[in-house]
């Protein structure tokens, strides 16, 4: 029986992706820290679907989580990794909180990185799918949130380098970024509080925000493309691309 486990279910983004591979007929992993929001899901998961869902909670920025999740779940048949758990801060460099921008690196970076890599190295032969979430932030930066752009600025082009190196090896796994814009989620309310440029509140434009589940459909279109990049544009569109990223070769001219 095989799997799709996806990180920061519990709310937001991460709980449409669930009801969206459910959906799907995909039996799922969700994990996150809130055992009641993960537990609720999976009852009304399984009962409007017919699927298999499993819980695993715990707080991916403490050291060593990641990989200890991992290897509790070695006994599935995992074929596909959502990396969704995450969160940013968004306030101008010299106003950031020093730990809470280390939570920030360990879970968006550190955490993402190790289940990538050892996801990658035990699935690199198979049909198997890694989906990173990073953000329009992974693409360009905004000035009131340089370190959280910073930490997806990495997931885009680690990603993308995965995918190019598998794509150069001829190996069966496939790398994909998921880069949304402005989504409605407990992420950017926690984000953007007291999130203020020039007097002005940085988020007032509501139109801007696509859903979550919107985005677990956006999300669904880049798994069954063959594309790499699936990023939402400034009119809420969901863009497939290839990679965005130059790969450096033999032939490539430095400036």
């Amino acid at each position: 029986m095989k799997y799709a486990l996806i990180t920061g279910a519990s709310a937001g983004i991460g709980k449409a992706l669930s009801y969206k591979f459910a959906e799907k007929g995909h039996n799922i992993i969700i994990t996150a820290r809130r055992v009641n929001e993960l537990g609720n899901t999976k009852k009304d998961i399984e009962s409007r679907f017919k699927v298999n869902v499993i819980v695993k909670t715990g707080d991916l920025a403490e050291d060593g989580a990641a990989s200890r999740l991992y290897d509790d779940l070695k006994r599935y048949d995992i074929n596909i990794l959502i990396n969704n758990a995450g969160f940013g801060d968004f306030c101008m460099p010299w106003e950031i909180n020093l730990e809470k921008a280390n939570r920030m690196l360990n879970l968006n970076v550190k955490a993402l990185t190790e289940l990538s890599l050892k996801f990658v190295r035990d699935h690199v032969e198979e049909d198997a799918t890694l989906i990173n979430v990073s953000s329009v932030g992974g693409y360009y930066l905004f000035p009131i949130a340089v370190s959280y752009c910073a930490t997806k600025f990495y997931v885009s082009s680690f990603t993308e380098g995965i995918a190019a190196a598998v794509k150069m090896e001829g190996k069966k796994l496939r790398a994909k970024v998921l880069a949304p814009g402005p989504t409605e989620s407990e992420f950017l309310i926690a984000a953007s509080k007291d999130a203020v440029v020039n007097g002005k509140d940085f988020f007032t434009d509501k139109n801007a925000f696509i859903t979550a589940e919107r985005l677990a459909d956006y999300t669904y279109r880049l798994y069954e493309s063959d594309k790499v990049v699936g990023i939402v544009d400034g009119e809420k569109k969901l863009i497939l691309k290839d990679p965005m990223f130059q790969i450096f070769t033999s032939d490539t001219k430095l400036a």
